[in-house]
């Protein structure tokens, strides 16, 4: 997988979590700042964790079902 791959995932995975969680916030009845500080805060950490469960997971060779755009995991299931 190449950097450019995993920054593309990663941009997107913190994208639809900021703009979930900032939502979440402001429904909740949160400041306008609080809330864009908490979904940005967290959402980093999500995004984190998740390149490094998906990087974990790739390099002990389980295939995600749900990564179809991993082409190793693609290869292994034909």
């Amino acid at each position: 997988m190449s950097v450019k791959f995993w920054l593309a995932r990663a941009s997107k995975v913190f994208a639809m979590v900021a703009i979930l969680l900032f939502i979440v916030e402001l429904l909740k009845g949160h400041l306008l700042q609080d809330a864009i500080t908490f979904a940005l805060l967290w959402s980093v950490m999500s995004t984190a964790v998740y390149v490094a469960a998906s990087i974990y997971q790739l390099r002990k060779g389980k295939a995600c079902p749900l990564c179809v755009e991993q082409p190793e995991a693609q290869d292994k299931q034909h």
